[in-house]
């Protein structure tokens, strides 16, 4: 995917994306902010701060925290919450001077860049202690994505392919595995387990971003014939929930292991 598209598909999609994405769970974010404390870390620069969905609940526990996001309209969300340390920029050339924060966070962002190594070296030269990335590691048992849990969606992109508008394979991949890519592609330093619990939830919850036209994988479907397979699969799938665990974690790089490129990593 090209550089820019990112930036464009998060300003389309800006309006309705708390609505449609996973409340921050409080005790995962409690932990963070242990972590973040232990480490001495203060002042944080969260690189690609979204609609500050994060960046916001770390200000209220004492965190300096300035937000940097390509996206205009992912920054304007963040501002109407009342941020106002907030920079528009790359995560692959950073508008700071090095060691100017204690830190860089990235929050489940990496699975968005087409150059993650470069994105983390960058956040190290800025993060005086380093760069901190909060990831699914896995995979634990019971961790991996189960058929019911994405029956909803993979419904959806059958309907859609076979009117013609088969999805690009990133739709099929996930997040997770993108982010365990780039976990064994640079292993970190330290990953710190800051979350491990059982979530429930209707298998019909995943359709809503969709219905809304907020997932950059469908943005540019029509919007009748998305509403007709979204529609579809909720009749599928019925009132049925699924149990799964996350596992969530907080991986620690330094400027020192990310100066070079590792022996044998390979492209994600």
């Amino acid at each position: 995917m090209p550089l820019d598209s990112v930036p464009r598909d998060f300003d389309t999609i800006a309006p309705a994306y708390d609505a449609t994405r996973d409340p921050i769970d409080p005790a995962t974010l409690g932990e963070v902010g242990r972590v973040l404390r232990e480490q001495q870390v203060r002042r944080l620069l969260e690189v690609g701060v979204g609609t500050g969905r994060v960046a916001v609940p770390l200000g209220e526990r004492g965190f300096q925290v300035t937000g940097v996001d390509a996206s205009r309209g992912m920054l304007a969300q963040a501002r109407n919450k009342g941020l106002v340390r907030l920079v528009r920029g790359s995560a692959y050339r950073l508008p700071f001077a090095s060691g100017s924060v204690d830190a860089s966070l990235l929050v489940h962002v990496l699975h968005l860049l087409d150059e993650p190594v470069v994105a983390l070296r960058e956040a190290t030269r800025v993060g005086r202690f380093g760069a901190f990335a909060l990831v699914r590691p896995g995979p634990g048992e019971g961790e991996r994505r189960t058929p019911e849990q994405e029956a909803a969606r993979r419904v959806v992109y059958r309907i859609l392919a076979e009117r013609g508008y088969p999805l690009p394979g990133s739709a099929r991949g996930g997040p997770p595995l993108k982010e365990r890519a780039v976990l064994a592609q640079v292993p970190p330093d330290r990953l710190t387990v800051v979350s491990d619990r059982m979530v429930t939830e209707p298998v019909a919850r995943r359709l809503d971003m969709l219905a809304r036209g907020a997932s950059r994988h469908t943005m540019h479907i029509p919007p009748e014939e998305l509403q007709r397979a979204v529609e579809a699969a909720r009749a599928e799938v019925g009132d049925r929930t699924v149990t799964f665990r996350r596992v969530e974690a907080l991986a620690l790089w330094s400027a020192e292991s990310l100066a070079a490129p590792p022996s044998g990593s390979v492209a994600t």
